[in-house]
């Protein structure tokens, strides 16, 4: 897959929660399969999705802190 690529996904409901599918280009090109765990680093106008690696998933916090 040649970089930059953009997709147009639609948002879907979940319960009480919204979701996104990730197309499966991304999802090959990225050599993600089910039952991964990601980290979505969010800021004010971005969501960054990355692969959680093994060593890290002590590190991350699942939901920030009340």
């Amino acid at each position: 897959m040649t970089v930059p690529v953009i997709f147009r996904v639609t948002l879907g409901k979940t319960g009480n929660s919204l979701r996104i599918t990730i197309p499966n280009p991304v999802v090959e090109g990225f050599g993600w399969k089910e039952k991964d765990q990601i980290m979505l680093i969010v800021t004010e106008s971005e969501i960054t999705v990355r692969k959680l690696e093994k060593d890290r998933k002590d590190k991350a916090r699942s939901r920030p802190a009340s």
